[in-house]
């Protein structure tokens, strides 16, 4: 017989002892002396089984509680999830309402009506650079109209539908904007090119352009009004033939970033700029 089923097996002939002859005395008085001897070989059992009761009862509360604990985290995490995603959308709404609220305060500033358009697709294939628009020429947009934001110039529709048009970007090689230097005065044409910046190209040898000068639609191509900020200018060297001078420029608007810009619905091809007028600006 294994060695544990004897010993259980001994604590039972133990107990049942016990048992018979606490309940089988002829008189209280006879048995004193024999239960007290029981009670002393019985008590360790009962002393070891009320441990071991006490320890699986203290196991149960445990494991009931953990349990209780394992749901209230749950429930904690999911509130922790709910609460990022909410605080995520108030980020995004604050974000949206900052740049409506800044395309609207130019919107004020330009003599020319406009619209507020949102970039709903890109295409950078190859040379070309060109946002799509959920505005087409049921509002009122044609080719050839000039796109802004609150910091500068982002390009010029090229085509347009009943309800989307396509804007090519500043930073397009394909794409030409009349420019002037803000502090010299001094014209160039500026054209994209293709690491994303822009050049502005046949600037006068003799011309005073430094690094850190602002450049400006001069608005003598007729696309765009005169004064709208382009870029800055990053560095100046002799073009391929040394006829002019060239000069790298930053673009003002970072173009990865823009999620909505203003259309002008000005006469496309046709401001109208007084002979000398911007000579005087």
């Amino acid at each position: 017989m294994p060695r544990s089923i004897r010993d259980i097996a001994i604590a039972l002939i133990l107990i049942c002892a016990a048992l018979i002859v606490l309940f089988s005395g002829r008189k209280n008085g006879e048995s004193g002396s024999a239960t007290r001897i029981l009670y002393t070989i019985v008590r360790p059992f009962q002393q070891i089984v009320s441990v071991f009761q006490g320890h699986v009862s203290g196991i149960w509360r445990n494991y009931i509680n953990l349990v209780g604990i394992k749901e209230e985290n749950k429930a904690l995490k999911r509130e922790i999830k709910n609460l990022i995603a909410e605080r995520s959308s108030l980020l995004n709404a604050e974000n949206e309402n900052r740049r409506l609220k800044k395309l609207l305060n130019l919107q004020t500033q330009h003599e020319f009506s406009s619209l507020v358009a949102t970039i709903i697709g890109e295409d950078s294939v190859g040379w070309y650079r060109t946002f799509l628009l959920d505005r087409g020429s049921r509002d009122g947009v044609t080719t050839d109209m000039a796109v802004t934001v609150a910091e500068g110039v982002v390009g010029r529709i090229i085509k347009s539908s009943a309800n989307i048009s396509q804007l090519r970007l500043i930073s397009d090689p394909n794409l030409s904007v009349d420019c002037r230097l803000i502090r010299s005065r001094d014209r160039g044409i500026l054209n994209g090119s293709l690491d994303g910046g822009c050049v502005l190209r046949y600037l006068d040898l003799k011309s005073d352009v430094k690094p850190g000068d602002q450049v400006v639609t001069s608005g003598l191509d007729r696309n765009y009004p005169k004064g709208l900020l382009v870029g800055t200018v990053d560095s100046v060297r002799k073009g391929p033939q040394g006829l002019f001078l060239e000069a790298r420029v930053r673009p003002a608007v970072d173009f990865s970033e823009i999620e909505e810009v203003i259309i002008i619905l000005g006469n496309p091809g046709g401001f109208d700029i007084q002979p000398g007028l911007e000579e005087r600006r």
